[in-house]
C-alpha cells in the first residue's frame, strides 16, 4: 500500500488544482462550491456522445479536446436560454479558466476512454 499512498502523494496538488479552477468557473457554481449534480450531467452527457461517435481509441485525444469545446459552449448558451442572458466571452485570460478546462480535459479523457472500452464490450461485431 506504500505505493498506492506515494502515488496519492504527488496525485493530491495536482487534483487540489484541478479543482481550484473548477470550482471558480463550473456553471451554477456558488461560493466556490461545486454544482456537482449538474457538471456530472452535462460531462456525461456529452462524454457519452463523444464516446458513441469515436469508432477507434486512437481518436481519443481529438474527442477529448471537441468534448472540452462543446463544454465551452454549453457553458456560453445555457445561461442564454435558461435565463436570457446576453453573450458574453469565456474569460480565456483567467488563469483559473484554464485551470477549469484543464479539469474538464482530464475528465473528458478518463470518461471518454471508460465508455468507449464498454461500448467496445457490448456491441462487438
Amino acid at each position: 500500500m506504500e505505493f498506492v499512498d506515494q502515488i496519492q502523494t504527488y496525485a493530491a496538488p495536482v487534483w487540489a488544482w484541478l479543482v481550484a479552477g473548477a470550482e471558480a468557473h463550473s456553471l451554477g457554481a456558488v461560493e466556490g462550491e461545486i454544482n456537482w449534480m449538474h457538471l456530472g450531467v452535462q460531462m456525461g452527457v456529452i462524454g457519452l456522445i463523444m464516446a458513441l461517435l469515436m469508432q477507434e481509441f486512437g481518436a481519443i485525444l481529438i474527442f477529448t479536446v471537441v468534448g472540452v469545446i462543446v463544454h465551452v459552449v454549453v457553458d456560453q448558451v445555457i445561461p442564454m436560454v435558461r435565463d436570457g442572458a446576453s453573450f458574453v466571452m469565456p474569460p480565456v485570460g483567467d488563469q483559473l479558466y484554464w485551470q477549469y478546462l484543464a479539469f474538464a480535459a482530464v475528465i473528458y479523457l478518463v470518461g471518454i476512454t471508460v465508455l468507449y472500452i464498454i461500448k467496445r464490450i457490448l456491441f462487438r461485431g
